[in-house]
C-alpha cells in the first residue's frame, strides 16, 4: 500500500510539473509575441465628420487642432478652412510609415464623397500598392513620413468639371517637406469646392 501510495505521490508531482511547464510557456509566448496594431478614432470634429486617429503623426494633430479652432469660430475664414483641409490631405495621404496595409489610404475624409471610391482605387494601384503588411510591428520597409507642408499660394476659382461645379470653390498650391523623402512629390496642387457644410477635394494635381 505503502509502495503504491508513493507511486501516486510522484505521479501527481509529475503531472503537477507538466502542468506548471505548459502554463508557463504559454504565458511565455503570448508575451513575447508580437502585438496586433490596432488604430481607433482619438478625436472627432462631429459636425463635419472629421477624425484624429491614434497612429496620426505629431504635424497632423497640430493642423488638425488648428482646424477644430477654425471650425468652432461663429465665422469661419474660408480660405484659411481650405489651407488646412489641403495640407492635412497632404501629411496623412503622403504619410506612408504609419499605414497598417496598403489599404489604410490617407486622406480619405477629405474627398468629396461621389469620389471616394474611384480614389480609393486609384490611391491602392499606385501610391499605396507596394506598402508591406504592418499587423503585427514588424515591417522594416523604408517609406516616408511628410514633416510638415507650406501653403505657397491660394486662390478662389470657379470650378466646373462635370458634375462639379462651384463658382466659390479654391485652388491650394502646397510645398512638401519629408523627414524621409523616397522621391514622392514635393509640390501638389488641389481644387475644393463645397459639399453641403464642407469643404472637400476634387482635384489633386
Amino acid at each position: 500500500m505503502k509502495r503504491k501510495r508513493k507511486k501516486e505521490v510522484q505521479r501527481n508531482r509529475i503531472l503537477i510539473i507538466i502542468v506548471v511547464i505548459i502554463v508557463l510557456g504559454i504565458a511565455v509566448f503570448f508575451q513575447t509575441r508580437p502585438k496586433l496594431q490596432v488604430v481607433t478614432v482619438s478625436n472627432e470634429i462631429e459636425d463635419y465628420n472629421y477624425y484624429l486617429e491614434s497612429n496620426a503623426t505629431k504635424i497632423y494633430k497640430k493642423y488638425y487642432e488648428q482646424l477644430k479652432e477654425e471650425l468652432s469660430d461663429n465665422k469661419i475664414d474660408e480660405k484659411e478652412y481650405a489651407k488646412l483641409v489641403a495640407s492635412l490631405f497632404i501629411i496623412d495621404y503622403y504619410t506612408l510609415s504609419n499605414k497598417v496595409t496598403n489599404r489604410d489610404i490617407g486622406g480619405v475624409q477629405f474627398i468629396h464623397s461621389e469620389l471616394k471610391d474611384k480614389f480609393l482605387a486609384e490611391s491602392s494601384e499606385t501610391v499605396y500598392k507596394y506598402i508591406n503588411n504592418n499587423l503585427y510591428g514588424t515591417r522594416k520597409q523604408k517609406l516616408p513620413e511628410v514633416k510638415d507642408v507650406k501653403v505657397a499660394d491660394i486662390e478662389s476659382i470657379k470650378y466646373h468639371d462635370g458634375n462639379y461645379k462651384d463658382d466659390n470653390g479654391y485652388q491650394v498650391k502646397l510645398q512638401i517637406e519629408y523627414i524621409n523623402n523616397y522621391n514622392y512629390p514635393e509640390e501638389s496642387t488641389i481644387d475644393l469646392i463645397h459639399e453641403n457644410n464642407k469643404l472637400v477635394i476634387v482635384e489633386i494635381k
